[in-house]
């Protein structure tokens, strides 16, 4: 037989037999001192409250503490609480049938309840009070921003409890719904960006509940206009001509345009807002993706997919990601570069190997090279590796990916080609690998290297895109940097004179978008604007859109525009525009 033995202060209680008592049984007793006369203290109820003593609905108070109301009879003013042995941290005489408590931490379990009046008498409540740990939200807000007209969804989670349930605290954005496990989706269908502020409550087992409120930024998707000029003769332009023209000329009327993809010896290639994919120029070797090699001056879309990602190209040969992650080539197969472990030429996207984490093409233009990067950072390189542009440590060309070292931190793969290439990694410093003929490496020598090797020790490095044997790179700080090969002044430096380390150029430091070819690069500035430099005589295409073949040195504004958002510069030029 169990006995139970209360003290308050130097009094001693009576000792009662508890072991047949079933859970919140109460029991009331009075102080031996006392005699039959003392009236004990009755618990009836425990509730939980607020801190105002509101009472709630939660069946349980938090692990952290709280505030209860215990009502009952025989109350006295000086009454003291106990949880088990721990003294309540604050308790308030109401009248002789309610008390309001503040009760101290402790961890989740239940706990025996007394009320102890002054004169020693004494009311037990078993089990009468839960402690639960309440739904603590984990999810931070403002949530990302949220594309309109376009499906989306989010998790909304908290933890602590061992269960909860979610619900919407006030009215969701039109278009939306939030299940019971926080899943937050729908499409928000507006013609301006707007954000939106909405509650959500999470309520445990023991309905202690949380509410959070959340934050939404629903943008709408610029209307982008699709511009081209330089070389046409393979109809690359998608002007539906093969007129080669100097100043940029929009293709079509569409404003779906999303991305541009990569700017190939003949062809060109771009995405919709729809996730749909569009090639245009010559078809030799299969590489607008057809089915077949024939030529197409204006953009034809490929197949009827709708999860296309990214493009990018490889001299004759396309590479695109989807958006399940898989990874798909086609055209000139010749050097590994279809990355499909063979040497045969496709006319239509087949898929590279059964991976689905691929992340990031590289940015620019490749010749007869390329990679890709995982989303778990690692690098990835196959094709033509004559000089050590594969960064794998030899000569060996490669027809499938294969890993450049074991790190997992690569961010960006600049490009390359038959001389060399360029890659940054997540913590901002610049890397370099291949031959140093002009200077590309950036390391101030003209040592080959097959392995990726860092340029200098800046941390600050954010772009960077490289055409064989020349490059330009964007820091944090919005200034732009070129080396390598300056035959035509490609490198904007006001001169033809070749550079082995990061050159600044100008004094600017508000560049956003760079990109270089074989003798002229371009670059576009936060306020919008277009610039070019190089060789505009580049095929006698007009190359720079000044609308004339002049050779410059040093960046050239393009007309007065100020809606220029990206730009792929080859053997001719694509760009996109509000």
């Amino acid at each position: 037989m169990a006995l139970t033995k209360i003290q308050s202060g130097s009094f001693e209680t009576g000792a009662i037999d508890t072991s047949d008592l079933s859970s919140n049984a109460t029991i009331a007793f009075s102080s031996t001192s006392a005699f039959a006369n003392a009236l004990a203290p009755k618990i009836t109820t425990v509730n939980v409250a607020n801190s105002a003593f509101t009472v709630l609905d939660d069946t349980a108070v938090n692990v952290g503490g709280g505030y209860i109301v215990i009502t009952g009879a025989n109350f006295q003013s000086g009454a003291s609480v106990l949880i088990d042995t721990t003294p309540a941290s604050a308790v308030t005489f109401v009248n002789t049938s309610t008390l309001q408590v503040q009760i101290p931490a402790k961890a989740a379990a239940s706990y025996n309840l007394y009320v102890v009046n002054p004169d020693g008498g004494t009311g037990i409540r078993i089990a009468g009070l839960n402690y639960s740990a309440e739904p603590s939200w984990v999810t931070s807000s403002p949530l990302s921003n949220q594309n309109a007209n376009t499906a989306f969804n989010v998790t909304l989670s908290a933890t602590g409890a061992t269960s909860y349930s979610v619900a919407a605290g006030s009215t969701l954005p039109a278009g939306t719904t939030l299940l019971a496990n926080g899943y937050f989706s729908g499409t928000v269908t507006i013609g301006a960006e707007t954000t939106y502020t909405f509650s959500v409550v999470a309520t445990d087992a023991e309905n202690q509940d949380s509410s959070k409120t959340f934050q939404v930024t629903v943008t709408v998707a610029p209307q982008l206009k699709l511009f081209a000029w330089g070389k046409n003769s393979g109809g690359e332009l998608g002007l539906n001509d093969v007129v080669f023209r100097s100043s940029p000329t929009q293709v079509g009327s569409g404003t779906t345009w999303s991305s541009l993809g990569g700017v190939t010896n003949y062809a060109s290639a771009a995405i919709k807002t729809d996730g749909t994919l569009w090639t245009w120029g010559s078809g030799i070797y299969g590489q607008l993706g057809h089915n077949n090699t024939v030529n197409r001056s204006s953009p034809t879309q490929v197949g009827s997919s709708t999860t296309w990602s990214k493009v990018c190209n490889a001299a004759y040969t396309f590479l695109a990601i989807k958006t399940d992650g898989t990874l798909w080539t086609w055209g000139y197969g010749a050097r590994g570069v279809s990355g499909l472990n063979d040497q045969v030429y496709r006319s239509s996207p087949t898929q590279v190997g059964s991976a689905t984490n691929w992340s990031k093409l590289p940015v620019g233009n490749n010749i007869f090279f390329t990679g890709a990067i995982k989303t778990d950072g690692t690098l990835w390189t196959w094709g033509t590796n004559s000089v050590g542009q594969l960064g794998v440590n030899d000569l060996t060309y490669r027809s499938s990916p294969t890993q450049v070292g074991t790190g997992t931190d690569w961010n960006i793969l600049g490009g390359g080609g038959a001389f060399g290439a360029v890659a940054i990694k997540t913590n901002g410093t610049l890397w370099t690998w291949g031959n140093e003929s002009s200077g590309q490496l950036g390391q101030g020598d003209a040592v080959r290297r097959s392995s990726p090797t860092q340029v200098g020790s800046a941390t600050t490095w954010s772009k960077v895109q490289s055409y064989n044997d020349r490059v330009t790179a964007i820091k944090t700080d919005g200034t732009l940097w070129a080396w390598g090969a300056n035959s035509d002044g490609q490198l904007g430096l006001n001169d033809r004179v070749n550079r082995s380390i990061p050159a600044q150029v100008g004094v600017a430091t508000n560049w956003s978008v760079a990109s270089i070819a074989n003798r002229m690069a371009g670059g576009i500035k936060t306020d919008g604007t277009l610039w070019m430099w190089g060789n505009g005589e580049e095929f006698s295409g007009g190359a720079l859109g000044l609308n004339d073949n002049v050779i410059r040195s040093s960046p050239t504004q393009v007309g007065a525009g100020t809606t220029w958002l990206d730009l792929n510069v080859g053997y001719r030029v694509l760009a996109l525009r509000t």
